[in-house]
């Protein structure tokens, strides 16, 4: 694997750290007296460290080695970590956030507050003394239960005895590594190579030399003082797939050769006395760490054969190999629907022919959704970001809210996860700035609790993934909001709207009923790029609120970006896909409930709700046919603006759809989408229900 190959993949997993980091450090901040988390983010930093210097990101690595000293003294100490610290904790993040884009783009220089955030740090430490010894005698402590992990057969066993505890198809290999008295400093520690070597064999046996360990008082704890670490190891990996696990240091640190039975002399019994030999063994982790006791075992126990517990194995794939994948898998489900509509086969009367049809759909669907599943991944890291989100909008309008977060688990297609984000915080940034009340003492009063309270919930929904953001706040005033629309001619004062109307109106480009505006957000502001990123992954936003009770925002996105449920319609001989996400109903209407107003077009009188049509042959301008509305079918959708009628001449079925890039001429027109190829061949285009009414209205 060459340089480039690594620092991708260093770069992703450092991006995969930070954003744990942040998630850590809240569920730290929520959570004072769980010390495993504050060790899990030293682990984090730790990692980063040695990485970014492994890789010559020198200004990465120094800052993190002064995050990872303020860390270590926490998680050694059973000082408090108060919300400042966290504060400081925060910053570091962000500071690490922007170095690592800084070492990326070769961008001279460093962050505007590096130096701020490297004093408050500083004075965390400062603040707060350490002896020296009892950090060291924790590390050791650390370093010792960490060791559970590694099953290791131990024995004085000679080379040719260790041959006969080889399995079927293993190699025994005899390692030596090295390590620079500076490994530690790199990121890196002798358990992170002996577990990574864990992984590609058994541990037949193993010696360290200790004789260059100094007295306790006179330990450097960023130093390595062991001399060679010898390891017979049987694998059933070739030499290069153990070499893999020492990319990143120097040629000179390790050592690997493959032991032959030929190759070992028969009077040969064991290996150079060590003065001081330490072997690894299996310690058991006690809850209190105080002291760490040794334990001798004896030769009949060290000989007792080591059982691997079943582990999960997990691979990484380029995600543009599974996009590659995924639109052969499209290619698929075209195929499959130009079988099902063959006119030819359609002829054929053999049951034969029609079982295997039937076996090849079903087949086809099950390889669709086991590689749709690979694209899918839990909501819940994007869920997790959002704490953060929260912890600071809400200290920096001086409010106390809790956000609370359900079906976390709930799946999502990757491609959406990143798109979400921003969305998902504009909302949760207008919930606590203009959503929830300003002061505890209003919310008493109406009988709500001190402390405002935000949902964010996910859940499958008729084939969709559906996304809740409720706040129990103030709500939505309604008379405000048509006075707004109102002034700003969007409501001509006489029309009598449904809820949903109203609050559509709070998506406009600019649309806000506060009177003050802040840095944070302001209610309606910015919403209506909410909706439009929302409309690139096909995807609706709906709007519920009750005065002086709070306001809910419901997101539905399909399963998918690449394949859509679609509703066939022809109109003037042309097939056009509607996205069932947007459907509400389809009818046939009686004449009565038909109306024509002049120069305001024509509306169906739906269930005592007034709904205008629109003409698909004429919106389009495929045709000038003007058949009668009564004679033809209409498409109920629900867009932006409100509900309306599509009209079209037939509805020709459901069908599942993969959907198409189109030209960039076509791609212009709001009213279109996207485009498909159906089982007969022929091309339809996919409809864009908010752009087809906009553009209708506009004409």
């Amino acid at each position: 694997m060459n340089k480039e190959k690594l620092k991708e993949i260093f770069i992703e997993e450092a991006n995969e750290i930070i954003e744990k980091l942040d998630v850590d450090i809240i569920e730290f901040e929520q959570n004072p007296s769980e010390k495993a988390i504050l060790h899990e983010l030293f682990r984090g930093v730790h990692t980063l460290k040695g990485s970014a210097n492994s890789f010559g990101f020198t200004r990465l690595g120094e800052f993190v080695h002064h995050f990872e000293d303020v860390l270590d003294f926490y998680r050694n100490s059973d000082i408090e970590v108060s919300s400042e610290t966290i504060d400081v904790f925060l910053e570091a993040v962000d500071i690490i956030k922007e170095v690592l884009v800084y070492e990326i783009t070769q961008s001279d220089g460093l962050p505007e507050n590096y130096e701020k955030c490297l004093q408050d740090i500083r004075a965390v430490l400062n603040e707060e003394p350490v002896e020296k010894s009892n950090k060291s005698l924790n590390k050791l402590n650390d370093l010792a239960i960490e060791f559970e992990d590694i099953e290791v057969q131990n024995s004085n066993e000679n080379e040719n005895e260790l041959f006969q505890n080889l399995e079927k198809d293993e190699t025994l290999y005899k390692i030596i590594l090295t390590l620079g008295s500076d490994i530690y400093f790199r990121g890196y520690d002798h358990l992170t190579f002996l577990n990574m070597l864990a992984l590609k064999g058994r541990f037949l046996k193993t010696s360290w030399d200790l004789t260059k360990v100094p007295p306790l008082d006179k330990l450097e704890l960023l130093k390595s003082y062991h001399g060679d670490i010898v390891i017979y190891l049987a694998s059933k990996f070739d030499k290069h797939d153990i070499e893999d696990v020492f990319e990143f240091l120097e040629s000179t640190e390790f050592y690997i050769e493959e032991i032959k039975k030929s190759e070992i002399e028969p009077t040969k019994t064991k290996e150079p006395e060590i003065e001081q030999k330490v072997e690894i063994k299996q310690v058991e982790a006690k809850k209190d760490k105080d002291e760490v006791q040794s334990s001798n075992e004896t030769k009949e126990n060290s000989k007792k054969p080591v059982h691997h517990d079943e582990k999960k194995s997990f691979v990484k794939i380029d995600t543009n190999k599974l996009d590659e994948l995924f639109d052969s898998i499209g290619e698929l489900v075209i195929a499959q629907n130009f079988l099902s509509e063959n006119e030819e086969i359609k002829k054929i009367k053999n049951e034969g022919v029609t079982k295997t049809l039937d076996t090849l759909s079903k087949i086809t669907r099950l390889i669709q959704n086991r590689v749709m599943s690979l694209r899918m991944v839990p909501i819940k890291d994007t869920f997790e970001k959002m704490k953060r989100v929260v912890r600071d909008t809400s200290r920096k309008v001086n409010k106390e809210i809790k956000l609370v977060i359900s079906g976390e688990d709930t799946e999502i297609d990757k491609t959406m996860v990143d798109s979400l984000s921003d969305p998902l915080i504009h909302m949760l940034r207008n919930a606590i700035d203009h959503g929830i009340e300003d002061s505890s003492e209003d919310r008493v009063n109406k009988g709500k609790s001190a402390d405002g309270t935000i949902h964010l919930k996910a859940f499958h929904k008729g084939g969709n993934v559906a996304i809740e953001i409720t706040d129990d706040g103030r709500g939505i005033s309604k008379t405000k909001v048509l006075q707004k629309a109102k002034e700003r001619g969007l409501y001509n004062g006489e029309d009598e709207l449904t809820d949903t109307q109203i609050f559509n109106f709070i998506m406009q480009a600019g649309f806000s009923t506060t009177d003050k505006i802040s840095d944070v957000s302001g209610r309606g502001v910015g919403l209506d790029v909410v909706r439009s990123s929302l409309e690139v992954m096909h995807g609706k936003i709906e709007i519920m609120s009750k005065e002086g009770e709070g306001t809910t925002f419901l997101i539905l996105l399909p399963l998918t970006l690449a394949i859509i449920d679609g509703m066939l319609v022809k109109s003037s001989s042309e097939t056009y896909i509607i996205p069932t996400l947007s459907i509400v109903e389809s009818f046939r209407p009686d004449k009565a409930i038909v109306h024509s107003l002049k120069g305001k077009g024509e509306f169906v009188n739906l269930r005592e709700e007034i709904l205008p049509i629109v003409r698909l042959n004429k919106a389009l301008e495929i045709s000038t046919d003007n058949p009668p509305v009564w004679e033809s079918t209409l498409v109920c959708v629900e867009s932006e603006k409100g509900k309306y009628a599509i009209l079209v001449d037939e509805l020709i079925g459901r069908q599942q759809v993969v959907i198409k890039s189109i030209g960039e001429a076509l791609s212009k027109l709001r009213e279109i989408s996207g485009g498909a190829i159906l089982g007969n061949g022929e091309i339809a285009l996919i409809l864009n229900v908010d752009g087809l009414f906009t553009h209708t209205n506009e004409a």
